[in-house]
């Protein structure tokens, strides 16, 4: 039986829709919610006969009088399932309420037992949650990710399936809903998703063997309703030991700032690798190889480096005339040291870049 706040939403939302003052009653015959604050907490000894008996119970006025808390009115049980969760009253004499009682019982339980689903969906929900917070944190091991999954009804079965949808900083509140919209994008398939977002905005969803090529289309279509995110595909893991690695190549891919719209975790492996450097060892390495570049000649090494080192494409990229980029290129030689268009130095470049675009 409900308590507290819920119970009186209850009696005020029927009240509101009948006009008729309503008491509402636990398993033990005390008052929990009534249009009459100053009732709540007393025992009603209507609801006592309700509960001893199974029955409803009509009381008059005049009996009311010999009554500890009673009033005139018709009580009836409350029934959850087989049970009798608590009992609820209408007040008024039986002759004028008894129509009405039996309605009131039915609006009761069925309000009751919308309100127990919707905390039911809750619990599931910060449940979903906390696994998927769990196995990005580590903290779990094959056998407690099994056990946590039954606790909420979820089956995914191996292979898994990782995805990370991240929006842009500025566009992570958009991204809290986007967990229930994942849910009723895939409709039945909630049983082989698990999904939730982090506490940068990021959407993280493993999928069971099922539901890969349903997820991904689904959070391709998300991903047009977020501006500016980024998809990563993680592959599939034969069983939950390789899964957790994943998960935590997967962090490390997340620590650059800039990714494509979509992308995959092996594409990533280099900014992985990267990100895996103890911070102070990676900065002193960016430092070093980038340190004189202003931030103009860093913009046009990204650009030329994004193109596949085509100095065309890359001006273009850059709304620039191609001597210009020229000249660019020819400014980052002389003041690193390092000719980006010469292969070895263009990947100590562009390493030193990644380096400066993790967080």
């Amino acid at each position: 039986m409900i308590t507290g706040a819920d119970a009186q939403a209850i009696v005020d939302e029927i009240m509101r829709r009948l006009g008729r003052n309503v008491n509402l009653m636990d398993g033990r015959g005390v008052i929990i919610a009534s249009g009459d604050r100053d009732r709540v907490g007393g025992v009603h000894d209507g609801a006592v006969r309700v509960l001893r008996g199974g029955a409803p119970v009509a009381v008059t006025g005049a009996q009311a009088r010999r009554m500890r808390g009673t009033r005139a009115g018709v009580n009836l049980p409350v029934r959850i399932g087989a049970e009798i969760a608590g009992v609820v009253g209408v007040t008024g004499e039986p002759r004028e309420v008894g129509d009405l009682a039996e309605a009131v019982a039915l609006m009761t339980e069925l309000m009751i037992t919308q309100q127990a689903m919707r905390a039911e969906a809750e619990w599931r929900r910060r449940t979903r949650d906390q696994i998927v917070a769990d196995l990005l944190a580590g903290r779990l091991t094959a056998a407690a990710w099994r056990q946590r999954l039954r606790l909420v009804d979820a089956r995914p079965e191996p292979p898994f399936a990782l995805f990370a949808l991240r929006p842009a900083a500025d566009a992570a509140a958009d991204a809290m809903g986007a967990a229930g919209s994942l849910y009723r994008r895939l409709g039945g398939g909630e049983q082989q998703v698990l999904a939730s977002v982090d506490v940068t905005g990021t959407l993280w969803t493993v999928a069971g063997t099922a539901a890969p090529a349903a997820l991904r289309a689904r959070l391709l279509e998300l991903r047009r309703d977020l501006p500016r995110a980024s998809l990563l595909d993680g592959g599939t893991s034969a069983d939950f030991a390789a899964l957790a690695e994943t998960v935590r190549r997967a962090r490390l891919a997340l620590r650059r700032r800039t990714l494509p719209e979509v992308t995959t975790l092996d594409d990533q492996e280099v900014g992985v690798l990267l990100a895996g450097l103890p911070a102070a060892a990676a900065d002193a390495a960016a430092a070093r190889i980038l340190g004189p570049l202003p931030h103009e000649l860093r913009r046009t090494l990204r650009a030329y480096f994004d193109h596949g080192r085509h100095a065309a494409r890359a001006a273009r990229a850059l709304n620039v005339h191609r001597n210009t980029l020229v000249y660019r290129l020819g400014r980052v030689a002389a003041l690193t040291g390092r000719d980006p268009r010469a292969f070895d130095d263009a990947v100590t470049l562009r390493l030193a870049l990644h380096l400066t675009d993790l967080d």
